[in-house]
């Protein structure tokens, strides 16, 4: 079993989001070469890193 990456195991979580949602959010995963969970994780913790990954980030989450 690996080390937790942010000090913590992981604990599930059930969303419920668009297909869309789910469509791009597996784009930008990919793009990032991260999961899914750890694209949320990010999110949540505001840890948005390089100014290409905030600037695609912000594609996404612009509202």
């Amino acid at each position: 079993m690996r080390k937790p990456l942010h000090g913590q195991r992981k604990q599930k979580l059930t969303l419920t989001i668009s297909p869309e949602g789910v469509e791009l959010l597996e784009a930008q995963a990919k793009m990032l070469g991260i999961s899914k969970s750890e694209i949320l994780e990010r999110v949540a913790r505001n840890q948005v890193s390089s100014p290409s990954e905030q600037q695609m980030m912000g594609e996404y989450l612009t509202i």
